[in-house]
C-alpha cells in the first residue's frame, strides 16, 4: 500500500450540535480505490516510495456539493449539488461509523443545480435511527463530502 499512495486529503467535519470534531483521512490509491481512516485511529504516518503527489485544483472544480436541506431533518432531506456538465452523479451515504448504508444515483444529471431526495432508508429499505450521517457526492473524478443530522 505504501507504494500505491498518490495523494491524501484531510477532510474535516465539524459537529454543529456537540461542537466535537471528527476527522477522516482519505487516501487515493493508484488503482482508483479510496481508503478511509479515522484520524483518531492514526498513530503514525510514514511515507515511502511515493510516486507522485497530486494537488487538487480548486479553480477547476466541476462539482459543488451544496449541502442538504433541511438539516437537521426528520423524515427526508434533499441533497443539493451543482455540476458543470451533464453526467452521472452518485451519492453514497455513511453512518457515523463509516459504514455505507445507501447509494443514490442520478444518471444523466443535467448541468447546473440538481437535488436528490433521500427518504432515510438504508439499502435494505429499513428506516435508519436518529444520528449523524455523512454523504459523498461523486461526479467524474471528484468527490465532496458533507455531514447531515437525522432527528426523530
Amino acid at each position: 500500500m505504501k507504494n500505491a499512495i498518490i495523494l491524501f486529503v484531510l477532510a474535516l467535519f465539524f459537529s454543529s450540535i456537540s461542537k466535537a470534531q471528527s476527522d477522516t483521512l482519505l487516501i487515493k490509491l493508484k488503482n482508483g480505490q479510496v481508503e478511509k481512516i479515522a484520524v483518531s485511529q492514526i498513530m503514525k504516518i510514514q511515507f515511502e516510495n511515493i510516486t507522485s503527489v497530486e494537488e487538487s485544483n480548486k479553480g477547476a472544480c466541476s462539482l459543488v456539493a451544496r449541502g442538504n436541506y433541511p438539516n437537521p431533518f426528520v423524515e427526508q432531506t434533499s441533497i443539493e449539488f451543482e455540476i458543470s456538465s451533464a453526467g452521472n452523479v452518485d451519492i453514497i451515504i455513511y453512518d457515523n461509523s463509516g459504514n455505507q448504508i445507501q447509494q443514490l444515483e442520478c444518471p444523466n444529471c443535467q448541468a447546473g443545480k440538481n437535488a436528490i431526495q433521500w427518504n432515510c432508508l438504508d439499502k435494505n429499505k429499513n428506516k435508519i435511527p436518529s444520528g449523524v450521517y455523512y454523504y459523498e457526492v461523486r461526479f467524474g473524478h471528484e468527490t465532496q463530502s458533507r455531514k447531515m443530522i437525522l432527528v426523530k
